[in-house]
C-alpha cells in the first residue's frame, strides 16, 4: 500500500460528521425519554426543552429544560427544583427527569447511533 493515496483528512471529516450525527440523534432520544418523565401540569416545563449543538464543535450537544440563556424561553424558576427534589408528581412523572434518561438511555442509543452513522 502506498501512502500517496492516504486520505486521512477525508476519513477524519467523515468520522467527525458521523459522530456529530450520532450525538444529535442520541440527544433527541434522551429528550424524548425525558419528555415522558418531566413533571407535567400545564406543559410549560416540558415545552421549554432545548437541544442545541455547539456551533464550534458539533460533537457536543446541550440539552436542558427551564429556559434562559440562548434557549429563547424565559427562565422557569422551578425547573431545577423539580429536577432535584422528589415530590408526589402526577401521571407517573418524577424528579431527575433529565439525569435518569442520560444515564439509562444515552449509552445504548449512542452506541446504536454511532454504528448507524458510520455505515
Amino acid at each position: 500500500m502506498s501512502w500517496v493515496k492516504w486520505r486521512g483528512k477525508e476519513l477524519i471529516d467523515r468520522m467527525e460528521s458521523a459522530a456529530a450525527t450520532a450525538v444529535m440523534d442520541t440527544a433527541n432520544a434522551v429528550g424524548a425519554e425525558s419528555d415522558q418523565q418531566v413533571p407535567h401540569d400545564e406543559g410549560t416545563l416540558q415545552q421549554s426543552k432545548t437541544i442545541m449543538a455547539n456551533p464550534a464543535d458539533k460533537t457536543k450537544v446541550n440539552i436542558g429544560y427551564g429556559g434562559g440563556g440562548q434557549s429563547g424561553f424565559p427562565v422557569i424558576p422551578y425547573a431545577v427544583k423539580w429536577h432535584e427534589v422528589p415530590a408526589n408528581f402526577q401521571k407517573g412523572r418524577k424528579h431527575n427527569y433529565l439525569r435518569d434518561p442520560i444515564n439509562n438511555v444515552a449509552p445504548r442509543e449512542l452506541k446504536k447511533n454511532l454504528k448507524k452513522a458510520i455505515q
